[in-house]
């Protein structure tokens, strides 16, 4: 307290008195003014800086006090005037001393060192305590605000934000700014008090006020009302569109300050908090609709309590069952369906609402008359937030008339199949029936062209030979409908010669065409594929039928043909367009032309003879193959037709597809084993481009030769091939106990049938994954990604994360991994093969180091097994644990290197 500037007021009487040399001499190195009126001290006042005054009692000390309040004031008296300087001490003095003895100015120094010390102390005290009163108001998330008495905001803590206004920005407004105005009536003190005698408002339940004069003890409390937002500025406009509505809950009271002369007490203002209840009262909202729409429900809610018995039922429910509240509330609720459901269906429900598992079902219910009737019932459990179950949920609703609904649907739907079963056996028998005398008879003709007969004779066979032809191409429609309804149509893939093909399907229809005087043109594109693999008959088939209507329906003008083999997602079609200048076809026929048995309108079937079952067979086979039939026709002047189907490739020349740009997430080493060249020169390109390494095999024996000498990350294995097939390869993998490969190694299978298909006798369950012939590239190498992806031997994305400030510290774990750990597992080979396990186990030390800093949890798991073994002195075990640890460091070892090959 070095250096404080002290001003001494005597009354000038000098009853006190201090000699002068005294307050020159004194430790603290304090200076002294000495005056001996009120009136020089407040000229000194006024001029200087003064730390504290030293001032008579019997001068005008409360002056001195009410125009410096806040520098600190001591009063000097003796014992004669201690009730005066009691009472300067409650009006302000920081304290007083006592002058009675004569060398009572001697210890000045010490009392102002002692005054100014406690005074310092309360006053970091005062400081700390509004401190954190202030930071406690500012952390509230509620809005915390004081009015004047005339209700203007004198304070307003930092949650006012949540309003849009900064808090300086309410300071000296009226608290109507925050409040809706046909609100503010209902809650101001100035409109409400005039309703009230002598505006005295009487007990504490009414009214509630938002500036509140009431104390504490009747404060306003709950006071629930709409908080307004602070406008957008929207320029000029006048008008918006909504206002954004806050709820707010308002407690507020009167605030007193008592006077310094009486025990009177003023009031000062209002202070008051607001907590937002905007989500509340949406709460509320949404739990009232809630209710009513349980309670409105037309399917009956139940809620059942841990001991099922009944809590809550609505409406619905009574109408349902019949019973009414006293009879279902409180009782059990199984007692609706113990006596009528099935005994397999109701242990069912029963064990499911005892494990706490959802149970959705039908089964049958009691009315309270004792009527059975069908529910669907549907239960939930329902748990409080420690997991344990409460209650249930329960959604009951009668399904008595669809039951009885869907077994008369079920019964018709039966009888129809069968009777569609005997349409088709019937069609096919007879179809073979009458095929083979129809067969002599075209036979026969052709014999009768042999012997010269006369002109009249020739005329006559030929038109037995047309209509012997005509009727063999019904009946092949009948058949091929009675093999498409009942679901027997095959495809039989083979490869062969587009151009050759298609000359051999069109030359005959040119001559047709040209005999009716039609102009005839096609042109075939084979994209650098002469020949291909798919089902030449049914494709023959397609375009036969596709070009005979062309010219049955053109009378002049001509019928063009183009084939065109093109990519279609990364893997060739056949593409044919079939376009005519014709009668065209309306609107209405467009609908019913791929129809069985539907043709065009009457006046053409007189003149176009047909059964109407081409086009429909057509678009089931081209569906069948993968692909579909579309049209465009314009009603007087021709249609086109368009049939696509997809097609393998059947030369090494894969197909230039410029959109394939596919970049694999891994580059690895794949292994093909597919007997056809042209398959595996497909998929030999595809996956090449896409940045893996590929080796092929020609069969099931030479893969697992390759697969013995090389270093493979994944089989494509084909099904069907000769000697060793597919499934018996797979097998042989992974039953192989061998170190030169991990059995475990990633299969996919490639067959032309799903697994349905392949029926019990050729599982897949060896395979990781199989896809369907033709093989679409895309497809193939999304799921070699994401095979791989669920194969890998460590999280290689969670040590990117951990290295992301890093990469050489990434590349330099990779790289001691990559050295030390083939170091490592050479040992614990050469131990364990020498029977020294626990060396063995020893060697394994640097391993886990290793792996744990790689995070690979199957190593550190299968090591730890190792060791459990040796502990227990189990040899069979210890072979099969080793084994395991080596193929699990050989494929940690190839990630490694994958990783390292993309840094």
């Amino acid at each position: 307290m070095p250096g404080l500037r002290v001003l001494i007021i005597l009354d000038q009487d000098g009853t006190s008195t201090i000699p002068p040399e005294s307050l020159t001499e004194n430790q603290h190195q304090n200076s002294y003014k000495l005056v001996s009126s009120v009136k020089e001290a407040f000229h000194i006042l006024h001029q200087e800086a003064i730390d504290m005054i030293l001032v008579h009692a019997s001068l005008a000390v409360e002056d001195i006090i009410h125009q410096y309040p806040f520098i600190p004031c001591i009063a000097l008296g003796s014992r004669s005037e201690q009730d005066r300087l009691e009472t300067l001490l409650k009006l302000g003095t920081s304290d007083y001393i006592l002058t009675d003895a004569p060398d009572w100015y001697t210890m000045l120094d010490s009392n102002m060192f002692r005054i100014w010390s406690i005074r310092n102390s309360l006053q970091q005290e005062l400081l700390f305590a509004s401190q954190r009163y202030h930071n406690l108001v500012e952390a509230i998330p509620d809005i915390v605000y004081e009015l004047d008495p005339d209700g203007n905001f004198t304070f307003v803590n930092q949650s006012v934000r949540s309003l849009g206004y900064e808090p300086e920005e309410l300071i000296g407004k009226h608290f109507s700014t925050i409040l809706f105005d046909e609100d503010v009536s209902q809650v101001s003190r100035e409109n409400i008090l005039k309703l009230y005698k002598n505006n005295i408002t009487g007990n504490r339940f009414a009214p509630k006020l938002f500036d509140e004069r009431r104390s504490v003890d009747r404060k306003t409390e709950n006071l629930e009302l709409r908080i307004k937002r602070k406008p957008n500025n929207l320029g000029q406009h006048e008008e918006m569109l909504a206002t954004i509505i806050s709820y707010g809950e308002v407690s507020a009271a009167g605030a007193y300050q008592q006077m310094d002369d009486s025990s009177q007490r003023v009031f000062v203002g209002t202070v008051g908090i607001i907590r937002d209840i905007t989500l509340r009262r949406k709460s509320e909202e949404m739990l009232r609709k809630m209710y009513q729409a349980v309670d409105q429900s037309p399917v009956s809610i139940l809620i059942i309590n841990g001991e099922l018995s009944i809590e809550y039922v609505n409406p619905a429910f009574f109408s349902m069952t019949g019973s009414g509240p006293e009879q279902a509330i409180g009782n059990k609720f199984l007692e609706y369906f113990s006596s009528t459901a099935e005994p397999n269906t109701y242990e069912d429900m029963l064990g499911s609402i005892r494990a706490g598992i959802d149970w959705k079902g039908e089964i049958r219910c009691n009315r309270i008359s004792g009527d059975p009737f069908w529910s669907s019932l549907s239960i939930s459990a329902i748990r409080n937030p420690t997991g344990i179950i409460t209650h249930y949920l329960c959604i009951m609703e009668d399904i008595s008339r669809r039951r009885t609904l869907d077994e008369m649907l079920r019964n018709a739907k039966e009888a129809a199949e069968a009777a569609n079963k005997a349409k088709s056996e019937f069609l096919a028998n007879m179809g073979h029936e009458i095929r083979t005398p129809l067969a002599g008879i075209i036979s026969l003709s052709e014999v009768l062209l042999t012997d010269n007969p006369r002109q009249d004779q020739y005329d006559r066979i030929r038109a037995i030979q047309a209509s012997s032809q005509s009727l063999l191409a019904i009946l092949n429609d009948l058949l091929d409908l009675s093999k498409i309804e009942a679901r027997t149509v095959e495809l039989y893939r083979e490869d062969f010669s587009l151009k050759e093909t298609i000359d051999n399907i069109l030359i005959p229809f040119k001559a047709q065409a040209e005999e009716k005087g039609l102009v005839f043109q096609y042109n075939i594109d084979d994209g650098g594929f002469p020949t291909i693999n798919a089902d030449r008959i049914k494709i023959s088939r397609i375009i036969s039928n596709l070009v005979s209507n062309a010219i049955k329906f053109t009378e002049s003008g001509q019928v063009v043909v183009h084939c065109a083999i093109r990519a279609k997602d990364n893997m060739p079609g056949l593409f044919v367009s079939v376009r005519d200048t014709g009668i065209g076809i309306s609107g209405m026929d467009q609908q019913k032309l791929f129809r069985h048995f539907a043709q065009l309108s009457s006046k053409l079937n007189k003149k176009y003879q047909g059964t109407g079952l081409g086009l429909a067979i057509s678009k089931e086979l081209a569906v069948k193959m993968g692909g579909d039939i579309t049209f465009e026709s314009v009603p007087g002047q021709g249609s086109t037709f368009y049939f696509y189907t997809p097609v393998s490739a059947a030369t090494g020349v894969p197909l230039q597809a410029e959109e394939f740009d596919y970049i694999a997430r891994k580059k690895l080493s794949i292994l093909i084993a597919e007997d056809n060249p042209v398959n595996r020169d497909y998929l030999h390109y595809f996956l090449k481009k896409a940045g893996h390494h590929v080796e092929v095999a020609e069969d099931g024996l030479v893969a697992i030769q390759k697969l013995e000498k090389g270093d493979f990350d994944l089989i494509l294995m084909d099904l069907q091939m000769p000697g060793m097939d597919g499934i018996a390869t797979a097998s042989t993998i992974r039953s192989y106990t061998g170190l030169n490969y991990d059995p475990r190694i990633s299969i996919i299978a490639l067959t032309a049938y799903t697994e349905s298909e392949l029926g019990h006798e050729q599982p897949l369950s060896d395979f990781d994954a199989y896809v369907s012939k033709p093989v679409n590239a895309s497809t193939l190498l999304n799921l070699i990604d994401t095979i791989m992806t669920k194969k890998e031997y460590f999280d290689i994305n969670r040590l990117k994360r951990h290295y992301v400030s890093s990469q050489d510290e990434f590349r330099r774990l990779l790289l001691i991994a990559s050295q030390d750990l083939p170091k490592h597992m050479e040992q614990f080979k050469e131990y364990h093969e020498a029977a020294r396990y626990n060396e063995a186990a020893e060697a394994l030390h640097g391993v886990v180091s290793i792996l744990s800093a790689l995070g690979s949890i199957r190593g550190l798991q299968l090591v730890k097994r190792y060791r459990k073994a040796v502990q227990e002195q189990n040899q069979e075990a210890l072979e099969d644990d080793a084994n395991d640890i080596l193929r699990e460091t050989l494929g940690i070892r190839r990630q490694i290197q994958h990783a390292l090959g993309e840094l």
